[in-house]
């Protein structure tokens, strides 16, 4: 059990006075809670103790802490709780009643089986927005198979879509997990705002595919949205632009249909600019930072992580005129906000010792 000193919240964004229990884990849960934090809600991540989120240990790191970590579980205030002992349950029970929102991504029925699930909870607080996200849903063939991004990669037609030369390839990013983080994101808020209306909490069911399907269907989809005859078909969007090698790099723009190489990219991106045709430099990852454009926006925040070091990370992408939460707190170590946390419960010191000697908390 970490006992250091509360490192304190600071809720001065729209989201202020509002209290999210975040049980997720990895990527879709923490990512849509990271998103509520940066706006001013005071997130309480539960975590179980000992090893705690596997993301910690996902991807490039330093000093034991994972980049995708420190930035989706950044704002957020960390406590160990073990949910498999019937204390560590009771727990999660009493923090919900002071909570506004539950949020969790395990698969369909677990909560349940824990006394954790939202019928429960609903009764210890009827105003609590239970947010559940799950890989397929909780009917059909797939709903009890372990989900990740690759899975609804492939049920979702992306695949696909992304081949070139009858070759599938995967987008290299983990494109439904934080689409799914954004859909439950605003269901959340929505739902906050139904209870500021008069409607009581309740309970939000996302699963990966319905977020995947929704967001691909506009355009990756548009040709198979008529049923029936009399349907003129088009080409895909992205049929319509093209990469072009230029003497120093690469541009993307409409199609060309012609040698770009003799020409410079600044060159290239000065021209069309003039004449208002869309253009972009193909940055490589390395370059993102010094983009003139990402410089001047500022969009990229230098920050100094107690155990990580100096970090970049882009800032939260909303800016609100009023409401701008101004101080980041870095991710936090495991357990770090456990005393803090259960002491606001009334817990006094012998008692949480005692949880953590037998291990209930961490």
């Amino acid at each position: 059990m970490n006992e250091q000193p509360p490192v304190g919240n600071v809720n001065s964004g729209p989201l202020a006075g509002i209290r999210i229990l975040d049980l997720s884990a990895v990527v879709s849960g923490p990512m849509a809670a990271v998103m509520l934090a940066d706006q001013g809600a005071d997130v309480i991540k539960i975590e179980p103790p000992g090893w705690g989120d596997g993301v910690r240990r996902l991807g490039a790191s330093r000093n034991g802490l994972s980049a995708i970590y420190a930035m989706i579980n950044r704002n957020k205030r960390s406590i160990a709780i073990n949910l498999k002992q019937p204390e560590g349950q009771n727990l999660i029970l009493q923090l919900a009643r002071t909570s506004d929102v539950l949020l969790q991504n395990y698969r369909p029925g677990k909560m349940d089986r824990l006394g954790l699930g939202y019928p429960h909870l609903s009764q210890v607080n009827p105003d609590l927005i239970y947010a559940s996200i799950s890989g397929m849903g909780d009917v059909g063939p797939y709903a009890d198979q372990k989900v990740y991004d690759y899975v609804i990669q492939g049920i979702s037609g992306i695949l696909e879509a992304q081949s070139e030369n009858n070759k599938l390839a995967m987008v290299r990013t983990i494109i439904y997990d934080k689409v799914t983080a954004l859909t439950i994101a605003q269901g959340i808020t929505a739902a906050l705002l139904a209870k500021e209306r008069g409607q009581g909490g309740q309970h939000l069911q996302l699963s990966m595919l319905d977020a995947a399907l929704y967001f691909n269907w506009p355009d990756l989809m548009w040709n198979h949205s008529f049923e029936g005859d009399g349907v003129h078909h088009a080409g895909d969007l992205a049929d319509f632009y093209e990469i072009n090698q230029t003497r120093d790099g690469a541009i993307v723009s409409h199609q060309l249909n012609g040698d770009c190489s003799s020409y410079s990219t600044e060159e290239l991106i000065n021209l069309f600019a003039e004449n208002e045709v869309p253009v972009s430099r193909v940055n490589r990852r390395e370059d993102i930072r010094n983009d003139p454009q990402i410089q001047a926006a500022d969009i990229l925040k230098q920050s100094d992580h107690p155990r990580g070091g100096i970090m970049v990370q882009p800032r939260a992408p909303v800016r609100f005129s009023k409401t701008q939460q101004q101080i980041q707190q870095p991710s936090a170590e495991l357990g770090q906000h456990t005393v803090e946390v259960l002491m606001e419960l009334g817990l006094e010191i012998e008692q949480l010792r005692d949880l953590a000697a037998r291990g209930v908390i961490g």
